[in-house]
């Protein structure tokens, strides 16, 4: 009697827990994480270089919303654009692992590299270009008609497209290394780094021709276009920021590190540079003052802060942590981190829509 008394109860007890655990499981997909098709709220997304995925943050409650895969499409996603109308989005798509050092992109030379084309809406792949060596960005031109992306070799070329068609509409050399390519705020430019070099070139967007090499600092590794409107210089050999003035393509100011820097960024509202500390978890946010950009403190984001994207008002920050597979959310005033938002496999860039 006991031993059927004690069967009763312990598959009653099973039973009990099976409820609850299923019934858990549904809460999770249906509160914590719905699913959606359409994506016509205020976003972020960020792009999974590991995951060949696009993970998509609802902004209005800073949870995952959707998951746009790219397996189909090509390996090791990089960096993202947004289409000036904030219908589509282009992502870098590698063969490359730029986890790992990128020099070491030139042992393996038969690399290629490629453009996805997304709407920013359904999360539906567009279109797909093909590109002979492997790239770094794409980026829609000011008026979004065109998308621009430079090719990580010795003897490089600026690729450029058609948004519509995909068509190629022109080549532009470049000298060795060049990375991401940005756009000027007036427009009129666009700004690459060729990283074996001390020069910063400048393109004509409208006649899509070479007008200047500004001198920088030597080996700059990337370039970065702030909301003031100048091109930030990213040097992490010489541990500097080169600012140029995108108006006389002149340097008009230098700021030493004691840290390598990552991605850059402006936040106009608190008159603030930030900075990723490459390969930790912090960034270091200047103050202007004087006419310069004077340290101010630090930020603790997640392991290996790689980008930086401020919501409109400029208010909330939003930090893409590599290595920790997270995006923090940071209180600009406040200089603090308030969550966490897990995302997928070795993120490293945002957009926010």
């Amino acid at each position: 009697m006991k031993k059927d008394k004690f069967l009763k109860l312990s598959i009653f007890a099973i039973f009990f827990m099976g409820i609850s655990f299923f019934s858990c499981k549904k809460n999770d997909a249906t509160v914590e994480n719905p699913v959606v098709d359409k994506i016509d709220f205020p976003a972020a997304y960020v792009v999974n270089g590991w995951d060949n995925s696009i993970s998509v943050i609802d902004l209005r409650d800073d949870k995952v919303k959707k998951t746009i895969q790219l397996t189909e499409v090509g390996r090791f996603p990089h960096h993202l654009s947004l289409s000036p109308d904030k219908t589509k989005i282009a992502v870098a798509l590698p063969e490359f692992d730029f986890t790992q050092n990128h020099s070491l992109a030139h042992e393996k030379p038969n690399l290629k590299g490629g453009i996805a084309i997304i709407d920013a809406i359904s999360g539906k792949i567009l279109n797909q270009i093909s590109l002979p060596k492997i790239n770094h960005n794409a980026a829609f031109s000011p008026d979004g008609r065109e998308i621009w992306s430079a090719l990580m070799t010795h003897g490089s070329e600026m690729y450029i497209f058609n948004t519509e068609t995909s068509a190629e509409i022109k080549r532009i050399s470049l000298d060795a290394d060049p990375s991401e390519v940005v756009f000027s705020k007036n427009k009129r430019y666009a700004f690459v780094a060729p990283t074996e070099s001390s020069q910063v070139h400048v393109i004509d967007v409208e006649r899509k021709l070479k007008v200047n090499a500004v001198k920088v600092d030597i080996f700059p590794t990337n370039v970065w276009s702030g909301n003031d409107g100048k091109i930030y210089v990213e040097n992490k050999n010489q541990k500097s920021i080169n600012v140029i003035n995108a108006d006389n393509l002149k340097v008009e100011e230098a700021v030493d590190l004691d840290f390598k820097p990552g991605f850059i960024a402006v936040n106009i509202a608190q008159n603030e540079l930030w900075v990723c500390k490459a390969g930790e978890d912090k960034i270091t946010y200047f103050e202007r003052k004087n006419n310069k950009w004077e340290l101010k403190g630090t930020i603790q984001t997640g392991a290996d802060a790689h980008a930086i994207a401020f919501t409109n008002d400029e208010k909330l920050a939003y930090i893409v942590n590599q290595q920790a597979s997270t995006v923090s959310v940071i209180d600009v005033a406040k200089h603090l981190k308030i969550k966490d938002i897990s995302v997928g496999n070795k993120p490293n860039g945002i957009v926010i829509k």
